[in-house]
């Protein structure tokens, strides 16, 4: 509608020339399903089974903590005491297929954490974790690396599940890769469990990979598996220096009065993450109901701290700190505890004198040790004279007071001084028990620098990220080095090679990682489990087709609802067009011309009837050349007859 001018003078009116554009998607983001230390935002566990966006390794460290603990089963050392090798193995791979997908190139990623270490793998909690994506539409590959060390039946039904997750028609916009077991390098098992739908927006990889990434050992990881020309032996069994001996010992003493402290940590703290969220729980209760008990299990709570630094301190008891070093520590900052501890106490006599048969002293002489706290630490202890007001009430809520500011220093001090000690020591006895003694350092050096082989997929989605971004989706992701990966676990035959690439029985092809002399190791495939799909064979028309099918729908998103009309119809057009040159120019699509590359048609009597029309459908049809990769390469050569 024409705007009507009143009032004389100039006015500027700006005609659009140009349709809407459309705007290409992100391609490579992928969803990693898997179990971590942590999940945790504002409060412990509330990412269980959230799907988060994270951009960096710091970042995933923050919200899911690290790796799980190293398992080594061997370390095998020669005659001359010199490391030869080790077995690793895990149980969860997720964190160290995302280390490899930064590593090879990758970005933004989806985390989706399905439980933390050390939980049982179950196949339940990775069907939950597809399907926590279903309201997500920005991943656009799935992978799930952690499902590895499922049984076969249980691996096959997440596959499965993830094929459908992908291949429902209201979403069509992502992809999964898959791992195949480490037993089944030719994916023998892998084609008899997979099933037959949507297999064009499934793609697998193998074989394993052995990696270079660095590893955390520490002395609990290699002390009871060491063996010399197959025989066991201990550390200390390979020196016949007293002092180095005697270090061996305070070092386990050292790792067992750590493990001893978290355990008493996580008894303080259970069923919370730590002791401020169960301090704050206890005093819930108490807020929901003001009474003596409920206070007097407050009480008890910030008592059960000292109670607990008691039982590391106490001779003889199955808690008592047995390194000299920690101890002694403890022992030299235990002032620290008996200040707040007589707090305590006196506010403990306070109540019972207050309420009397209301309330239960809590602080017993038998619960502090003479040799600690000293003779008659609780009869000596002068009553805190806090509770000076008039009411009951008011007296409670000076109580809770008085509570909260000794359990902020007493908190404090027991993680500073004692748990965080405890870590601070393992450390530094390792430290330098390492510097003592070389061959210790060596296994350690050689254990952490030795290759343990983990599934492909992280790697892969690198890849896919980095060949995206540089030469687009287009583009197989394929004849790529892979960073961080010393070889595949396994070589394969010519005819090996053939079989995966080609399924003579199903057509689910299974893309190969090789090694080449000078080049590294390579991805070398780039077909989908599609196999015999002239359609949907290879892995770049499969996310073209996605990428155009999502960028498309996004941008015509804005003409829902407006006049099923030539006029909307020639914007559609020249939108989707405009979109489709580009991407012809950049080589998304085959065609000396744009004509040859692709057609958008839309309209009555082209992509619709007067039917559609009445019921409220625009169709838009359109047809793309997409370019496909050039798998095999023949070269022809003859003799030529001389001719002069």
């Amino acid at each position: 509608m024409a705007t009507v001018y009143k009032t004389p003078g100039v006015f500027i009116e700006e005609i659009s020339k140009f349709p809407p554009s459309v705007a290409q998607v992100e391609t490579a983001i992928p969803a990693f399903i898997g179990y971590t230390e942590k999940a945790e935002d504002l409060a412990p566990d509330d990412l269980i089974k959230k799907p988060r966006r994270i951009g960096s390794l710091v970042e995933f460290s923050y919200y899911y903590g690290n790796g799980p603990a190293l398992k080594v089963s061997e370390v095998a050392i020669d005659v001359s005491n010199n490391f030869k090798s080790a077995k690793i193995t895990s149980d969860y791979y997720m964190y160290d297929s995302l280390r490899l997908f930064f590593a090879n190139g990758g970005g933004d990623c989806f985390i989706v954490s399905i439980g933390k270490y050390p939980a049982a793998v179950t196949a339940g909690d990775f069907t939950a974790g597809i399907d926590t994506l279903l309201k997500e539409d920005d991943p656009t590959i799935l992978l799930f690396p952690d499902a590895v060390t499922l049984g076969t039946s249980d691996l096959a039904a997440v596959q499965t599940h993830a094929l459908n997750h992908c291949g429902d028609e209201s979403r069509l916009d992502r992809v999964t890769v898959f791992d195949l077991k480490e037993d089944d390098p030719k994916g023998a098992t892998f084609r008899s469990n997979i099933g037959t739908s949507f297999l064009s927006y499934g793609i697998a990889y193998t074989p394993w990979l052995k990696t270079n990434l660095p590893k955390k050992v520490t002395f609990p990881d290699i002390k009871d598996v060491i063996k010399k020309n197959g025989a066991s032996v201990t550390l200390k069994g390979l020196t016949g220096d007293p002092a180095i001996q005697t270090q061996i010992d305070e070092l386990e003493k050292a790792y067992a009065d750590k493990t001893k402290i978290i355990s008493g940590t996580d008894t303080l703290a259970s069923p919370s993450a730590n002791l401020r969220d169960k301090y704050n729980s206890v005093v819930a209760t108490y807020n929901a109901g003001k009474t003596t008990g409920n206070l007097q299990a407050v009480l008890t709570y910030v008592l059960s701290i000292i109670w607990k630094t008691d039982d590391y301190l106490k001779t003889g008891n199955a808690a008592e700190l047995t390194n000299t070093a920690l101890k002694n520590s403890v022992t030299a900052n235990i002032s620290t505890f008996s200040t707040e501890a007589k707090k305590i106490i006196g506010l403990d006599k306070d109540l019972k004198a207050k309420f009397g048969a209301g309330y239960t002293t809590q602080a017993k002489a038998a619960d502090f040790t003479d040799g600690i706290w000293g003779a008659g630490f609780v009869a000596g202890t002068a009553a805190s004279g806090l509770l000076t007001a008039a009411t009951d009430e008011e007296n409670l809520e000076l109580a809770l007071n008085a509570l909260n500011n000794i359990f902020d220093t007493l908190s404090r001090a027991y993680l500073s001084l004692i748990v965080n000690a405890a870590a601070s020591n393992a450390r530094d006895a390792d430290t330098a028990l390492s510097l003592a003694f070389p061959l210790y350092k060596n296994i350690l050096k050689g254990v952490s620098t030795y290759s343990a082989s983990i599934p492909p997929s992280g790697a892969i989605a690198g890849i896919y990220a980095m060949v995206d971004r540089t030469r687009g989706v287009w583009k197989a992701p394929a004849n790529v080095s892979l960073a961080n990966v010393i070889e595949p676990t396994v070589t394969f035959t010519k005819s090996e090679l053939d079989a995966l690439n080609v399924d003579v029985n199903a057509g689910k092809s299974i893309n190969a990682i090789r090694t080449f002399f000078g080049k590294g190791t390579l991805v070398y495939g780039a077909r989908t489990l599609a196999g015999n799909d002239n359609e949907w064979r290879y892995v770049p028309v499969r996310r073209l087709f996605i990428m155009v099918e999502e960028s498309v729908k996004k941008a015509t998103e804005q003409f829902v609802f407006e006049p099923n009309d030539a006029n909307t119809w020639v914007k559609v057009q020249a939108m989707i067009e405009n979109f489709l040159h580009i991407i012809w120019r950049q080589g998304a699509l085959q065609g000396a011309k744009p004509e040859h590359a692709f057609y958008v048609a839309v309209g009555l009597g082209k992509t619709m009837n007067p039917i559609d029309i009445l019921e409220g459908r625009m169709i838009i049809e359109i047809g793309m050349a997409a370019v496909r990769p050039a798998e095999f390469i023949i070269i022809r050569f003859s003799h030529k007859m001389a001719e002069s």
